[in-house]
């Protein structure tokens, strides 16, 4: 097990993580067929089945960067999710303490109740599930509709990335899946556009968009009032996608170089040309000289998240912060560009920049007002967060249990506020990369202004200063890892990840 990308090792087994999101897969194909007529979702169990010919017939390193990143991993983690959900709802509907639900003092429906309140808590939607602040009558009822369109949502989402696989790596045979247009801000994703995955084939990653109202740069988002269906069909390199009621919109050699400059559609009638074609299959934007997306910014509001335009010039001044990054520490740039697969920009008072481990390789940074060294400090401690993520998909590194998974019982320096031993390990090993960072900036500050990125006396003084107090927080922090080590809270994984994060610590103390 390596820390980072400082000692020049991958860290992570791909071939491990791989094996692990097909047994997966595989589970969640049985456990779709399963459910009752009354909860199907029908499109799961055919999509499910050519995900898993597709994945089969790529190449094994391509193979695991799929299985890796936030398609598959995203869709696998908001499937058992409401999967659970949806089952132990029926359980509390039945009133019957069966298997997998444990009895409580008040029979098994509390205990079921008790379950269900406990999932959905860890979701983002406890809110919404629960609006009055405590659990009614109706609260299973709702549980059980809610998994459903999550469920079917997340189908939806498979389907996109089936086409787009087979989009970027042709195989023989047809193919036909249904989609929908719906805003996502999980994902960046507006209403007015469906994304085939975070796969870049050879004409990068693809998406189908609405092009009523698009503006000359195609930045205008008009989602439609109501989720808009399609259909589409493959053959070959040949993509037809129908909406009913209207001619077909035929993309020919989709996907492929021939025909990627311009990624033309053609209707089916001469009229329906005069009147430019509704839907058009595009190229989505990445930072310059990379495979990591950039997706439009999303505003956090009152009561929801909302997708708004493209941020013009952001790519720009991303791709700035990021040579900062290549030039102080190449490692580390080059870890940013292997585990980012995309970036959600943010508009929210407060917030910095987060990640989630149910969307692998998605950092959400928020980047207004933001200086390049701000920008090259969020890049790199979510691609920590990520890292660290994709360790722990393949192993654990905290004993289970309510002590390290939900008690708020240790300090956390960065945040002045109590916080599960989950968070405090993170804390620790993401700002671990931020100390480390700024120290090399400080040791290549002559590279940098070679390279056109070089940081004036204020900037300087900024990253000399909070190097000061992230060596300062790290050892607190590290000592409040010791403890929990001793109390056996530390599986031996993640005693042996501990010891090298003190022995990166003191490094950074003697430089």
């Amino acid at each position: 097990m390596s820390i980072g990308p400082r000692s020049g090792e991958p860290g992570v087994g791909a071939e491990r993580t791989a094996r692990k999101g097909l047994l997966s897969l595989a589970g969640a194909r049985r456990r779709f067929a399963a459910l009752p007529r009354a909860d199907a979702v029908p499109a799961a169990g055919p999509l499910l089945e050519e995900l898993q010919a597709t994945l089969r017939a790529i190449v094994p390193p391509a193979r695991h960067r799929i299985l890796d990143g936030p398609d598959v991993r995203g869709f696998l983690a908001e499937a058992w999710t409401w999967l659970e959900v949806l089952r132990v709802s029926r359980r509390v509907a039945a009133g019957a303490a069966r298997h997998g639900v444990r009895a409580g003092p008040d029979g098994g429906r509390a205990a079921a109740e008790a379950r269900l309140f406990e999932l959905v808590a860890r979701t983002q939607h406890l809110v919404t599930l629960v609006p009055r602040g405590r659990i009614d009558p109706g609260f299973p009822g709702r549980c059980r509709r809610f998994a459903r369109g999550r469920l079917e949502n997340a189908a939806f989402d498979l389907g996109a990335l089936v086409l787009g696989l087979r989009l970027a790596r042709p195989r023989p045979g047809s193919l036909s899946v249904p989609l929908w247009f719906a805003e996502d801000a999980e994902q960046g994703r507006p209403g007015d556009r469906i994304d085939l995955g975070t796969v870049c084939g050879p004409t990068g990653a693809l998406g189908i968009v609405l092009t009523r109202g698009l503006g000359r740069g195609g930045t205008h988002h008009a989602s439609p009032r109501k989720p808009l269906r399609l259909e589409a069909s493959l053959n070959g390199t040949r993509l037809v996608l129908r909406r009913r009621g209207r001619a077909p919109v035929i993309v020919a050699g989709a996907g492929t170089p021939l025909h990627a400059p311009d990624l033309g559609a053609t209707r089916g009638s001469g009229r329906d040309r005069r009147r430019g074609a509704a839907l058009r299959v595009v190229r989505r934007e990445t930072l310059p000289g990379t495979t990591i997306l950039l997706a439009p910014r999303v505003l956090s509001g009152r009561r929801r998240l909302r997708v708004l335009r493209e941020a013009p010039g952001l790519g720009h001044r991303l791709g700035r912060a990021l040579r900062i990054v290549r030039v102080a520490w190449p490692e580390a740039a080059r870890e940013i560009v292997r585990r980012t697969r995309m970036i959600v920009p943010i508009r929210e008072t407060g917030t910095v920049s987060y990640s989630m481990a149910a969307r692998p390789g998605i950092s959400f940074i928020n980047v207004t007002g933001k200086s390049l060294v701000d920008l090259a400090d969020d890049l790199l401690h979510e691609t920590a967060h990520h890292r660290l993520h994709d360790l722990q998909w393949g192993t654990d590194l905290l004993v289970r249990g309510p002590e390290t998974r939900d008690a708020q019982a240790f300090d956390s320096p960065w945040r002045g506020t109590l916080r599960p031993l989950h968070g405090l390990l993170h804390g620790a090993y993401t700002f671990l990369f931020r100390a480390e960072l700024f120290r090399r900036i400080l040791a290549s500050r002559r590279c940098l202004r070679l390279s056109g990125v070089g940081l004036r006396p204020a900037a300087r003084r900024f990253v000399r200063r909070e190097l000061i107090r992230e060596k300062r927080m790290l050892a607190s922090a590290l000592g409040d890892l010791g403890r929990a080590s001793r109390a056996g809270l530390l599986t031996p994984a993640g005693r042996r990840l501990l010891r090298l994060m003190r022995a990166w610590s003191d490094d950074l103390g003697r430089g």
